[in-house]
């Protein structure tokens, strides 16, 4: 499977979601917890988008464990990540989810034909190698189409394992997406698709995650060192 790089965007939607197809983003990411957009304009946004761009869209609606910024209560935050669910390619949901709206989640976007990414976010270190397996696990067990981890390394020590991780992640048979945050983990987010990552995330307008790079400066960075990436 070929890395797919992600442009995660988080204001200016359409601009941005315009300006990264044409730069080299494989696929968006619409961040709705980091837009300032009323749930019942949702739905004409995405249907600008669709209209606008002609790469995938990932919906994410961040629960403030895991970054976010979604202020309203958990059943508004997954109804409102549903109501746009037939208007995107796929839908991220965290792995910290409360498991009946995880599950609901899943559901739906099974049968609705959507890619389910089921994503884990750790701002503050780098689990150990076993813990980092077994969220994977949890991950796939719970319907994950594609495993997301991010991890905040603090040293080069915990980048490695994140890309240790990587390399054992790409000789199984369901794709993952290893992510490592912050300043040590701003390479990773050139190695790791070279290692066998599925997604790297990168930036268009404001930045989501710490150590984020930008669409040009990552797909010159992979063509020069993987053109096969």
């Amino acid at each position: 499977m070929m890395t797919e790089i992600v442009a995660a965007i988080a204001d200016d939607p359409l601009r941005n979601a315009i300006r990264a197809a044409k730069v080299g983003a494989d696929i968006i990411e619409i961040r709705i917890d980091l837009l300032d957009y009323p749930a019942d304009s949702l739905h004409s946004l995405f249907k600008q988008l669709n209209k606008s761009v002609r790469i995938p869209i990932i919906a994410t609606n961040r629960i403030d464990v895991e970054g976010g910024k979604f202020e309203g209560s958990e059943e508004e935050r997954i109804e409102i990540l549903l109501s746009v669910l037939e208007m995107v390619d796929a839908i991220d949901i965290e792995l910290r989810t409360r498991s009946e709206y995880r599950d609901l989640v899943v559901h739906r976007a099974k049968k609705a034909g959507k890619r389910v990414i089921i994503s884990y976010h750790d701002f503050s270190k780098t689990p150990d190698m076993t813990a980092m397996q077994n969220i994977l696990s949890e991950c796939f067990n719970a319907g994950a189409d594609i495993a997301k981890l991010a991890a905040t390394p603090h040293s080069y020590e915990d980048a490695l394992s994140l890309l240790k991780l990587t390399l054992d992640c790409a000789r199984a048979p369901a794709p993952a997406c290893i992510i490592g945050m912050g300043g040590y983990g701003v390479h990773t987010r050139v190695i790791a698709p070279i290692y066998g990552s599925a997604l790297t995330y990168t930036s268009v307008g404001a930045a989501t995650a710490p150590g984020q790079i930008g669409i040009r400066e990552l797909r010159g960075m992979l063509e020069m060192l993987c053109p096969q990436v």
